[in-house]
Formats: C-alpha cells, sequence, structure tokens
C-alpha cells in the first residue's frame, strides 16, 4: 500500500504464476493467442461508525475480495458525514482509513497501510502486487467525534 499524503509503504506478499509453453518442434502454423485485459471491480462499502464508549474511539469495517494476484489496489474515502447531538451534519469529519485482513472476528491492518484523511475523490491507500484474498477496510474515529459518521469507501481491485 502506499499512502499517497505520507509516502507509507506496506508490504503486501503475493504469488504471481508463470505460465511456460513449450515449443514441439512441429513445422505446422502456430496458433495466435490473444491476451485479455480484465478491468479493475470498484466497490463502494458503506457503514457507520459510532461514537466512543466509555472513552474508547470506535471503528467499521468492511470486506472485499481480490480475484486475481499481482493486481493493483486503491482505496477512496468518498464520504463521510458525521450527525451532530443537534442533527446537524459535518461532511468535513477527519476519519482513519486502512486495508488489512480479518484476524478473530477484527480488521488487522497491513503495516504501513493506514491514513487519516477527510472524504474526498483521490485515492487514500494504493499498492499493486496484491494477492488474490479476502481483505478488509476499515474506517475509525480518530477525532473523538461527537455523533454517528456514515462512510462510503470505494475499493477498486482486480
Amino acid at each position: 500500500m502506499t499512502q499517497t499524503t505520507g509516502g507509507l509503504r506496506a508490504v503486501l506478499a503475493f504469488a504471481i504464476a508463470a505460465t511456460v509453453s513449450a515449443c514441439s518442434g512441429s513445422t505446422s502454423p502456430s496458433s495466435t493467442t490473444s491476451n485479455t485485459i480484465v478491468a479493475p471491480t470498484t466497490e463502494v462499502l458503506t457503514g457507520s461508525v459510532g461514537v466512543p464508549v466509555d472513552g474508547v474511539l470506535q471503528s467499521a469495517f468492511n470486506t472485499f475480495v481480490v480475484s486475481l494476484s499481482g493486481g493493483t489496489l486503491t482505496v477512496t474515502l468518498t464520504s463521510a458525514v458525521e450527525t451532530m447531538p443537534d442533527t446537524s451534519l459535518l461532511p468535513t469529519v477527519t476519519m482513519g482509513v486502512g486495508v488489512g485482513t480479518v484476524t478473530s472476528g477484527t480488521c488487522t491492518l497491513l503495516s504501513g497501510a493506514f491514513t487519516t484523511a477527510q472524504a474526498g475523490t483521490a485515492p487514500l491507500l494504493s499498492g499493486s502486487g496484491v494477492a488474490a484474498g479476502t481483505y478488509c477496510v476499515l474506517v475509525a474515529d480518530v477525532s473523538n467525534q461527537l455523533g454517528p459518521v456514515s462512510y462510503a469507501v470505494a475499493v477498486s481491485h482486480y
């Protein structure tokens, strides 16, 4: 993962299977193969982060599945709106955003794959060489919010 605002990099393990073709020595014409270009999948994951409980900041996470090893991954916080106690809305709340894997029912973040930001259109985290598997995107309270925060995160992957 690359944190575009701070340059942090996380190491993601990945496996790429190499396909080796052998020549048979035949004089017959070879067949033409075409390369299929796979477009990335973009998922919009939504949820809500609650207010602190007994002084403990809260978080929420969503899972997504990467199907193709060796691809790229980008994470963009597209919306984060806090509903204040007086019911007014704060669309500029700063949230923590990270990527990891689910371990024992929690989203365990990958090393260096966390940043803080307000919602926008630019990817907050990105990386390449991502292994196929199930990942999670975590959205966390980092400012001791006063009301729940509804969020949307766009995750683009292969």
